[in-house]
């Protein structure tokens, strides 16, 4: 009987360890490697890893993009990253200042390594947003939120930064403000690699409530004409070719477009309010494309976006002339 106890909790304590970023690990380019979390809401189930982290080995440095969403797993992030390189890390870089994204940072702080992000990170860190969102964090991670703490970057950018590398250099800039107000995107010129964060989606819808949709839309046209080979997202699956990532990023923008349209109408036209437009607006958008049932977390992260829009496009209508 003890046995058949001992042999259950090792169950528990692996498949609470199955979602882990070692488990996720693929080579991406020659020299980029990266981890990739779950397509879910934050839960206990998987301790919080929903979102995507890079790392890129230079001739002499290793640089890595974002940081994942607890101490924790930004401590298994640097031990994954160890395990296929001995070269130092020189840089944390982190593509905008969301909880999935940096709150692993305090892991990276305890070696010495350099945090690089948009300045817009201390305009989100001095909102007492940030620690109401941090306590509601731990209420539904608890332990798996221990160590974790909401650190601000070393060294912040505006618009553009060129990160030496000694061999080479990459390159940081700020395209527009479009899923939050400081989002920036990472090019890395020997891989033809962009990095963009959660400027464009795939295996699901984007969260649009902390920026701003409409010059997200030329976001996604500006990512565009750069022509990368690879562009590495903040959630999903890495965009390989052209004509892929084309795709994919006029399905993140005409979700954007079909969004706005939708609610524009209905409140320009009719006068819904709020709660209507929350009500109705899957239906409709599954009306307009059916193809988005189909895209995880589409039913709920709609419903949250379209409140966010509502508001919005009724501040751009009121300022309209």
């Amino acid at each position: 009987m003890k046995k058949f106890i001992y042999f259950f909790l090792l169950i528990i304590s692996f498949s609470s360890l199955a979602n882990s970023p070692s488990d996720t690990l693929k080579k991406i380019t020659k020299n980029i490697y990266g981890v990739f979390g779950v397509p879910q809401q934050v839960s206990k189930e998987n301790r919080g890893f929903i979102s995507n982290a890079y790392f890129y080995i230079s001739d002499k440095y290793i640089v890595v993009f974002d940081a994942l969403s607890s101490y924790q797993l930004g401590k298994e992030l640097i031990s994954t990253i160890k395990k296929v390189s001995n070269k130092p890390i020189k840089y944390l870089i982190i593509t905008h200042y969301h909880t999935d994204h940096f709150y692993g940072i305090q892991a990276f702080k305890e070696i010495g390594i350099t945090t690089i992000a948009h300045k817009w990170a201390y305009e989100y860190l001095s909102d007492p947003y940030a620690i109401q969102f941090f306590e509601s964090r731990k209420k539904v991670l608890g332990n798996y939120l221990k160590g974790t703490k909401i650190i601000p970057p070393d060294v912040a950018i505006e618009n553009y930064a060129i990160i030496n590398l000694d061999t080479e250099t990459i390159e940081a800039k700020q395209v527009c403000k479009g899923h939050t107000n400081g989002d920036i995107i990472i090019y890395i010129p020997k891989e033809n690699a962009l990095v963009v964060g959660d400027l464009i989606f795939d295996e699901r819808v984007p969260f649009l409530g902390s920026g701003n949709s409409k010059s997200w839309i030329k976001c996604i046209d500006e990512i565009i004409k750069l022509k990368p080979e690879v562009v590495l997202p903040g959630h999903g699956n890495v965009l390989v070719g052209q004509e892929n990532i084309l795709n994919k990023a006029n399905f993140t923008k005409q979700y954007i477009l079909d969004l706005r349209s939708i609610i524009k109408n209905w409140i320009d036209e009719y006068g819904y309010d709020v709660d209507y437009v929350k009500n109705n607006i899957v239906k409709a958008m599954i009306e307009k494309n059916p193809e988005y049932k189909k895209i995880k977390l589409f039913e709920s992260v709609t419903k949250t976006n379209a409140y966010y829009i509502y508001f919005e496009v009724e501040k751009e209508l009121f300022m309209e002339p």
